[in-house]
C-alpha cells in the first residue's frame, strides 16, 4: 500500500518527519518498508499485514496516524462529511418519489456471495481527462489515470478502501443487474482482454443477458465506460470474501478490488463510498444523480466483547489504569460502556475493524497504541506437567535406549517426517503403505514417512558427499501406520564406511559389525539375544537382509541397501541399515545380568569345524552347540566362516567355533572334556546332517 503524504494530511495534521512517522507506524504493526518521493513527495510504501484491511485506504491509515500521535482525524472538505450522505438519501428519496429509480433495476439471487449491492444512476457525465491533482495522487499510489470516471473509482477506492465499478448503463440490456452464479461454461472477457470461461464456484454481475462483471474481482469489456458514455450506473457492494477468494484463484486474477474484498472490507463504507464517488462525478464529470438503488441486508450490529482490566494487565505484563485503557479503546473508535469505576467494560469495535472479534484482540490493541516498548520486560512464569517418571516406563527405556547407542559409538540425527511419493517408490514402499497429506506444502514433503530408513540414508549420503570415511547414525522416531490410522515408535541405525580406523588397521562396517552392535544394544536394553532369520525387503541387497526376533516373535529388520537404490542417491559404498519397533523393546522387562565374580579355575579350549548344508541357519548350528554342553561351556565364539573352496561340497558352508570349557569347583580333565567334544559332534551330525572336518 503506497500512501503520500501530500494526501494524508488532509485528514490528519502531521508535524512528525516522515522517517519518525514511519519508524512510529512500524513499531504499531503497520510496517513502512521504504520512503519514496514522487515529483519531490514523499510516499509511503506500507506492508499491510492481512488482518488490517482497514488500513488498506487513505482515511484508514490516517485513523492510525491520529490515535500515534494524539491528533484529531480531519472530514474530508471533497466528501462534505456527514451532511454529503445525507444529500445523498435525499436525492434517492426525491428520484424514487418522481418514478426514475424504475429505470434501474437490481436483485440479488446470492445473498451468501453478496450481502449488499448498491447501484446510484448518474446522467449527463462529460468524459475526458480527470483534473491534475488526482492524476497526481494516483500516480503516486501507482494507479495509471484513465479518463475522468474510472479515475474517480479508483480515486474512491483508495481514499475509502471500498472497491467500486462504473457500468456504461446504456451497454446493460434491459437496465437490468443480477447477482447470481455464473452459469456452466458461461464466457466473459474481462477488462483485461482475456476471455475466460466461467463455472457454479463463480459469483457474477450480470445483465438480463450475460455476464457483466466477475463480481468482486474485474469488470467485463461489453459494458465498460467509454469516450461516448453519458449514463453511468455506480456499483458498491459488498461480495463475500471466501467466495472472492475462490474466483480470484480460479480465473488466476487479482485486482486490487479482489485484493480487499479478500480481505474484508467495511461493511459501512458501502454507502459511504458511494455517495462520495457520486459528488465527485457530479462535480468533476458535470454528472447528475437520478436514481439509487440498494438491495440487500443491511450490516449487522457489532456484538460487544467485555474487557477485564485485571485479566489485560495480566495478559500483557502491565499495571495500566482503567481510565488509560477506556481512553485508548476510545481512540481506536470502539464503543466503551462502563458503569462508574468497575474493572470490567463491554467494548464494541468500529464496523471498519472487522479483525476485533474478541478479548485477546482489544489487548492487541491497547499495547499497541500504548507502546510495545511500554511493557515491563519479566520472564514468563509457568508451571510444566511432569513427564512419566515410573521407573522402567516407556519415556525412562527410550532415554535409555538413547544413552545406549550413543555409548556404543552411534551418532544420534533427526531427519523429516515428511517424504516425497518418489522415496516411497525408491525403497519399494506403495501408496497403500504411506499416509498423503490432504494440502501439502509441496510434493517433496508429501507423505507421512512410514519408515525411518528414508531420511537416514538421505543423512548418510550428505555425511559421505561431504567427505565422512566413517558415517555410523541412529534415530528414534515416529512412522505412521495407514492401517491403523496411528504412530509408532521405531529405531533405526545406518553404517557406512570405516567403523573403525588408524594407522595400523581398520575394520569396515559390514552384517557383522552392525549384528554385534544389534546383539549388544539388546542384550543391554533387555538382556535377551535375538535371533537373526533370512528375509527380504524390496530396499535390501538380495540374500543380504534378515529378520531380527526377540523371544519368538520379529521386533525389526536389518540389512544391505541394495546397489541400485545406492546408485539413484548417488551413493559410491555399501550402507547397512535396521529397524526396530521400540514398543516391542519397551514391553519387554529388564532383567540386569549378575555380577560374576572371575573364574578361579582355568578354562580348556577346544575348535570345532563343521560342515553343514546352505539351508541350515548358523544359529541353529549355534543353539544345538549350546544345547549339548550346558553350563559346561562357558563361552561358545564363531570364528571363522566361509562358503567358497575347491574342499566344499556344493551347497554347503564352513563354520568353525572355538569353545571354552570351565567347571567353577575343580579342574576338568582332557578325557572330560574330549568325551564332551565328541558328543557335540556326534549331536550335529545327527540332527543336522552336518560333517566335522
Amino acid at each position: 500500500m503506497r500512501v503520500p503524504l501530500e494526501w494524508l494530511k488532509g485528514y490528519v495534521a502531521i508535524r512528525l518527519p516522515p522517517e519518525k512517522l514511519a519508524h512510529r507506524l512500524t513499531m504499531a504493526g503497520l510496517e513502512v518498508v521504504a520512503i519514496e518521493r514522487v515529483d519531490g513527495e514523499p510516499v509511503l510504501d506500507m506492508d499491510i499485514t492481512p488482518n488490517r484491511a482497514d488500513c488498506l485506504s487513505i482515511i484508514g491509515v490516517a485513523r492510525e496516524v491520529a490515535v500515534l500521535t494524539g491528533q484529531r482525524l480531519k472530514r474530508s472538505p471533497a466528501a462534505g462529511g456527514a451532511g454529503s450522505t445525507a444529500q445523498g438519501r435525499g436525492r434517492r428519496r426525491a428520484a424514487r418519489a418522481s418514478g426514475a429509480a424504475a429505470t434501474v433495476t437490481i436483485r440479488v439471487d446470492d445473498h451468501t456471495g453478496c450481502q449488499r449491492y448498491t447501484g446510484r444512476l448518474i446522467e449527463g457525465v462529460r468524459m475526458g481527462f480527470s483534473p491534475a491533482w488526482m492524476q497526481r495522487r494516483l500516480i503516486a499510489c501507482g494507479a495509471r489515470p484513465i479518463n475522468i470516471i474510472v479515475d474517480i473509482t479508483n480515486y474512491v477506492l483508495l481514499e475509502y478502501g471500498q472497491p467500486l465499478h462504473a457500468f456504461d448503463f446504456a451497454r446493460l440490456s434491459q437496465g437490468t443487474i443480477v447477482v447470481r452464479r455464473a452459469r456452466p461454461g458461461e464466457p466473459i472477457t474481462t477488462l483485461d482482454g482475456v476471455r475466460r470461461t466461467l463455472s457454479p464456484e463463480i459469483l457474477v454481475v450480470a445483465d438480463s443477458a450475460q455476464a457483466v462483471a466477475v463480481a468482486g474481482v474485474m469488470g467485463g469489456v461489453g459494458s465498460e465506460v467509454t469516450p461516448q458514455t453519458r449514463q453511468v450506473l455506480l456499483e458498491s457492494a459488498l461480495f463475500d470474501p471466501v467466495t472472492v477468494r475462490r474466483a480470484a484463484r480460479q480465473l488466476g486474477l487479482v485486482s486490487e478490488s479482489s485484493y480487499r474484498f479478500e480481505r474484508g472490507v467495511d461493511p459501512v463504507g458501502v454507502e459511504a463510498a458511494s455517495a462520495r464517488a457520486s459528488v465527485l462525478m457530479r462535480e468533476l464529470a458535470g454528472g447528475k444523480e437520478v436514481a439509487v438503488q440498494d438491495a440487500g441486508t443491511s450490516p449487522p450490529r457489532r456484538t460487544a466483547i467485555t474487557v477485564e482490566t485485571q485479566r489485560l494487565n495480566r495478559w500483557l505484563g502491565t499495571r495500566l489504569e482503567l481510565a488509560t485503557i477506556r481512553s485508548t479503546l476510545k481512540q481506536l473508535s470502539c464503543r466503551v460502556a462502563s458503569s462508574g469505576m468497575s474493572a470490567s467494560m463491554r467494548i464494541t469495535p468500529p464496523s471498519f475493524r472487522q479483525d476485533l472479534t474478541q478479548a485477546v484482540d482489544l489487548y492487541e490493541e491497547v499495547a499497541r497504541v500504548v507502546g510495545y516498548d511500554r511493557i515491563p520486560t519479566a520472564i514468563p512464569v509457568g508451571s510444566i506437567a511432569a513427564g512419566p517418571t515410573e521407573k522402567g516406563g516407556t519415556y525412562e527405556r527410550t532415554q535409555a535406549l538413547r544413552r545406549l547407542c550413543a555409548s556404543l559409538g552411534l551418532s544420534e540425527v533427526i531427519t523429516w517426517s515428511l517424504v516425497s511419493e518418489v522415496d516411497l517408490s525408491r525403497y519399494g514402499f506403495s501408496a497403500a503403505q504411506a499416509v498423503r497429506l490432504s494440502n501439502p506444502l509441496s510434493q517433496e514433503h508429501a507423505c507421512l514417512r512410514p519408515s525411518l530408513l528414508i531420511g537416514l540414508l538421505q543423512a548418510v549420503r550428505r555425511n559421505v558427499t561431504h567427505g565422512a570415511t566413517g558415517v555410523r547414525l541412529f534415530e528414534v522416531g515416529s512412522v505412521a501406520q495407514p492401517t491403523a490410522l496411528a504412530e509408532s515408535v521405531r529405531l533405526g541405525i545406518a553404517l557406512s564406511g570405516w567403523w573403525l580406523r588408524d594407522w595400523r588397521q581398520g575394520i569396515r562396517c559390514d552384517f557383522w559389525v552392525l549384528k554385534g552392535l544389534l546383539q549388544a544394544l539388546l542384550g543391554r536394553l533387555c538382556g535377551g539375544a535375538p535371533q537373526f532369520r533370512s528375509s527380504a525387503r524390496p530396499w535390501a541387497e538380495p540374500g543380504e537382509c534378515a529378520e531380527i526376533h526377540l523371544g519368538g516373535r520379529p521386533i525389526g529388520v536389518t540389512g544391505k541397501l541394495a546397489a541400485a537404490i545406492g546408485d539413484e542417491l548417488d551413493l559410491r559404498q555399501a550402507a547397512w541399515v535396521a529397524e526396530l519397533d521400540v514398543s516391542g523393546l519397551s514391553s519387554r522387562p529388564h532383567i540386569p545380568s549378575p555380577v560374576q565374580a572371575p573364574a578361579a579355575l582355568p578354562s580348556v579350549k577346544r575348535d570345532l569345524s563343521v560342515l553343514v548344508g546352505q539351508e541350515t541357519p548358523f544359529e541353529v548350528v549355534d543353539r544345538t552347540i549350546r544345547d549339548v554342553t550346558g553350563a559346561a561351556a562357558s563361552r561358545v565364539e564363531l570364528i571363522d566362516r566361509f562358503d567358497k573352496g575347491e574342499q566344499l561340497a556344493p551347497g554347503t558352508y564352513s563354520l568353525t567355533f572355538s569353545i571354552e570349557y570351565r567347571n567353577p569347583s575343580r579342574t576338568l580333565t582332557a578325557a572330560e572334556v574330549d568325551a564332551l567334544h565328541q558328543r557335540i559332534g556326534q549331536t550335529l551330525t545327527a540332527k543336522l546332517k552336518a560333517r566335522i572336518r
